[in-house]
């Protein structure tokens, strides 16, 4: 079994990943678990990124720290795994690592007024329900989008990038380093 993964990037307003997720929670019944640490061992579920009030707005404007997402069927659940910490007691992590056999997804989201910062999703298996959980999602996905560079860009997104708006993986990069049109 290779264990090489495979990403995709994008960038979607709001509303357009809205409507994604919307999509993608229609075609299957999908829990997400909130890649992170935490200071107690129970992770719980989402049965919708749906619900959660911040979607498609960032307070960070880099990818690296927006909030991502453990995608798996609901009757999957997620390792936890616990650290000891130097100052006494632990700490619970949730992420790839744990699990390599799940999909991670990182939303795209708005920072400010004028950015908008891009989201991936990924797998490092080739395991059925991995592959069948990203499969779905890059397919649709890939139905509203179009490429620009190596990133998948949402209609709504490139109207904002046409207007001057930054589509970036950091707001503190130099401008050089934003997505542009060919």
């Amino acid at each position: 079994m290779s264990h090489r993964g495979r990403s995709l990037y994008f960038f979607l307003t709001p509303a357009e990943q809205i409507a994604l997720l919307d999509a993608f929670e229609a075609c299957q019944p999908v829990a997400y678990y909130r890649a992170d640490t935490s200071a107690v061992p129970e992770v719980p579920a989402l049965a919708s990124l749906l619900e959660e009030a911040s979607l498609g707005y960032l307070a960070i404007g880099d990818w690296n720290y927006s909030p991502s997402y453990l995608l798996t069927f609901p009757t999957e659940g997620v390792v936890v795994r616990k650290i000891t910490l130097r100052k006494g007691g632990y700490a619970y992590a949730v992420g790839l690592g744990e699990n390599p056999t799940l999909t991670l997804l990182r939303p795209s989201g708005q920072f400010t007024e004028g950015v908008l910062v891009a989201g991936s999703v990924q797998t490092c298996s080739h395991m059925s329900y991995s592959t069948l959980l990203f499969q779905r999602f890059i397919k649709l996905l890939k139905q509203h989008t179009r490429r620009i560079g190596m990133f998948w860009v949402g209609p709504e997104a490139e109207a904002k990038l046409r207007l001057g708006w930054r589509l970036v993986t950091s707001a503190s990069s130099p401008q050089e380093y934003d997505l542009a049109l060919a």
